[in-house]
């Protein structure tokens, strides 16, 4: 007996521990703690970090020219505190894309700016129709006033169908960036922030309801979140999704942090050398005035800085160094303002040529608009004209079966005449056979009333003749035989 009270007491105090490490596994490594170093060491094998003169250190990945981010190389996840994750398979995603800010420059491309916040992902969703829509928060940009005024340009903005929400494949269904503008008319911010609990501290979370995607996508797959060891790519597997997320230091000694390699803030050698944009310098000069003027017209007052704290203390120490050449490259700046204005006509024409093609966009889609309106229209009209043939026919094998009805109906109510008729004629005829016999009865025994009867017993007969009694009747027969 004592045996099995300590087998059983062994395997019960055995199960408590796994449950509980299990659970210990599931929950946040919020004692891994981090600073900017950490990105500037972790990043620079993957990209160049700049000083940018309003934002100070950022980086920008060595990538393709079709990066975009948010939406090359990745997915969305949705993880079991409700929240859509971006899931990178960079093996630099677990930072840019989890912490700080992304903003597009005209001359060097899209930039990140470090943050302290972690978030399953910094960006804004639109929502309609077949459309679901994310664009990256631009720094600055606080998630305490929400985003009903926050205009990103339209080019950040990324579209899939809502089907594919939560596909690995989703990047195969992007719309083209040239449908942006029309799409944005026929959609509308998701402002369904919600603030979840990492580490003791709030994160921003956004996007559209598990219940609405599942109206479109079915149901959808939902995910654990697991902290991973070291930095790397995001891990999935198993219904599970491994990230490194670990809390970043704030306070004053991020000031102190710099990368081991800085570039300056060049427009010229951006010109020369763009490793991830694609544009020309015309066309990125024109996206970057669009998207600086942009911001500051929905964002005013707004400090561009604030996201990060960035102030001149904070870059005092670590830009004494590098302050002289950071002012020869405004004075190289300011003698390229000729140069610049030249430019400014071409960067018009090229703005005016953009609403043109944006009017032609817009035409293309009326057309197609006018066409699907005129294919429902003969649709809808093939489907009436089919529904009164099929009315018709079922009318007219109705009044064909109510005819043959009737019909039967008639015949069975002349058979059922003719058989009245028959037995009432038969009736009569029995009537008058019965009253001709009566009387034929009637009139014999009154003849045989009426006629004399004489004494020797003879008579008349029935016939009027004579008959005669018993003893002539016997007479008559001895004369004959002598």
């Amino acid at each position: 007996m004592k045996r099995l009270i300590t087998t059983w007491s062994f395997g019960l105090f055995l199960a408590l521990a796994l449950s509980v490490s299990e659970k210990a596994a599931a929950q946040p490594r919020v004692g891994v703690s981090i600073n900017f170093q950490t990105f500037y060491d972790e990043l620079s094998p993957y990209g160049e970090w700049i000083d940018y003169p309003d934002y100070g250190y950022t980086w920008r990945p060595r990538v393709g020219t079709d990066f975009r981010p948010y939406s090359s190389n990745g997915r969305w996840v949705y993880a079991d505190g409700d929240d859509w994750m971006w899931a990178s398979d960079y093996d630099w995603g677990w930072a840019p894309f989890h912490y700080g800010r992304w903003f597009y420059d005209p001359f060097y491309g899209w930039m990140w700016v470090p943050g302290y916040e972690w978030s399953p992902g910094w960006v804004a969703w639109r929502g309609g129709g077949d459309y679901y829509g994310w664009a990256p928060l631009r720094p600055g940009i606080s998630i305490n006033i929400g985003f009903g005024n926050y205009n990103p340009p339209y080019d950040y903005w990324t579209f899939a169908p809502c089907r594919y929400m939560g596909s690995r494949y989703i990047d195969r269904y992007y719309y083209p960036y040239r449908n942006n503008v029309t799409i944005i008319h026929n959609t509308t911010i998701i402002n369904n922030y919600g603030g979840r609990s990492y580490g003791g501290r709030g994160y921003y979370s956004n996007g559209p309801r598990r219940t609405d995607v599942e109206r479109y996508a079915g149901r959808v797959q939902t995910v654990r979140v697991r902290d991973a060891n070291r930095p790397g790519r995001t891990s999935i597997g198993r219904n599970e999704v491994s990230v490194y997320r670990p809390s970043v230091q704030r306070g004053s000694d991020n000031t102190r942090y710099a990368p081991r390699s800085v570039e300056q803030y060049n427009r010229e050698a951006a010109r020369v050398n763009r490793s991830n944009t694609g544009r020309g310098s015309t066309e990125a000069g024109r996206r970057g005035d669009a998207v600086r003027g942009r911001y500051e017209n929905n964002n005013p007052g707004t400090d561009v800085r604030g996201d990060r704290g960035v102030t001149g203390d904070r870059r005092s120490r670590s830009n004494q160094e590098v302050s002289g050449g950071r002012t020869s490259g405004r004075t190289a700046g300011d003698v390229q303002v000729n140069r610049e204005n030249e430019q400014l006509s071409q960067r018009r024409s090229d703005r005016e040529n953009a609403r043109s093609n944006d009017g032609v966009v817009r035409q293309r889609d009326q057309q197609m608009e006018l066409r699907r309106s005129q294919e429902n229209t003969q649709r809808a009209e093939q489907m009436r004209q089919q529904r009164d043939q099929q009315m018709e026919a079922r009318r007219s094998q109705e009044n064909t079966q109510r005819a043959e009805q009737m019909r039967q109906q008639r015949d069975q109510q002349m058979e059922a005449r003719r058989n009245q008729e028959s037995t009432q004629r038969a009736e009569q005829m029995r009537q008058r056979e019965s009253q001709r016999q009566e009387a034929v009865r009637s009139r014999e025994a009154q003849v045989q009333r009426s006629a004399p009867v004489r004494s020797d017993g003879g008579g008349y007969s029935r016939g009027g003749g004579y008959r005669g009694g018993e003893g002539s009747s016997r007479g008559s027969a001895e004369g004959r035989r002598r």
